[in-house]
């Protein structure tokens, strides 16, 4: 057999191989008896359902199961609180007794629905403005720039009317406003016990020990610990819009241990109310 030498060209070039279709795509080819995967449909996904959307009772519940202050309030409900703060000038000698200045009234989103300066009345001049305090000057006060006490005092009242108020300290700022509110629409971070510096125990040289009660916190020190926040900053005066706002928003941080126990105190004056009122038809009938 004769046998033929390959050229030095064929070594160096090997032979070209046959071209091999490479387009086989599992989209393109289909092979009988064979269901493509892809593009075949799975019989189990007819017998899912789609979630369904949640009726306004199964929300309802889900939103009263949640704790009061996580809770979203209804608008008629958040229109029900106002917080309120008050910034004070001094009149008089030494200038020691309260005269309103400024007043400011924010609802439960922060709107503003009053701040105003207030006039203070000629027969009482003022004698110390409090500047570094209550950031009021002379020129805030002028009858150009400042409401009539009268005015605002009564603008103050139709806000506050049938309202849960909320604010810090507001025995003074309702005692300088001439205005009172009842206890049970009153919601003061000042005298909330669990905002509170816990009771001392004092003991005396006979050696009994006495408890001292509970007493208030500053607001500053409040919104810094329970808020995160810096208010009342060193050397800058107060701001009555900036420190309702502060007092609103510790309230609702509390709100829900805070109802609870408005709830118990109101349920149990109209027990004893109830009771008195029995006793005194009794007697009568005697």
């Amino acid at each position: 057999m004769q046998i033929r030498n390959m050229t030095e060209e064929e070594i160096i070039k090997p032979k070209k191989q046959s071209q091999v279709r490479n387009d086989f795509s599992p989209s393109k080819t289909k092979f009988k008896g064979v269901k493509n995967n892809a593009t075949s449909k799975n019989p189990k996904n007819k017998n899912k359902k789609s979630p369904k959307k949640k009726s306004k009772k199964q929300k309802q519940k889900q939103q009263q199961n949640k704790p009061a202050e996580q809770q979203e309030l209804t608008l008629e409900e958040q229109g029900r609180y106002v917080a309120l703060d008050c910034e004070f000038v001094g009149v008089g000698p030494g200038g020691y007794e309260h005269a309103l200045a400024r007043v400011s009234l924010v609802d439960w989103n922060n709107a503003v629905l009053l701040d105003t300066h207030v006039r203070v009345s000629e027969s009482t001049p003022v004698t110390d403005y409090r500047t570094f305090v209550s950031g009021v000057r002379e020129e805030h006060l002028q009858p150009d720039v400042a409401m009539e006490s009268e005015k605002c005092i009564a603008i103050v009242k139709k806000l506050l009317q049938g309202r849960i108020l909320v604010g810090h300290g507001l025995k003074n700022d309702l005692t300088v406003l001439g205005i009172t509110h009842p206890w049970y629409n009153t919601r003061d971070t000042a005298k909330y016990e669990p905002f509170m510096k816990k009771a001392k125990k004092v003991t005396d040289s006979i050696s009994t020990s006495t408890s001292t009660l509970p007493r208030s916190r500053k607001l500053k020190d409040l919104a810094l610990t329970k808020l995160d926040r810096v208010i009342q900053k060193e050397g800058e005066s107060h701001c009555s819009i900036e420190d309702s706002i502060a007092a609103l928003d510790l309230y609702k941080k509390a709100r829900g241990k805070w109802e609870k126990v408005m709830e118990y105190k109101v349920g149990r004056t109209q027990e004893i109310e109830c009771d008195d009122a029995m006793h005194f038809m009794l007697l009568n009938e005697e």
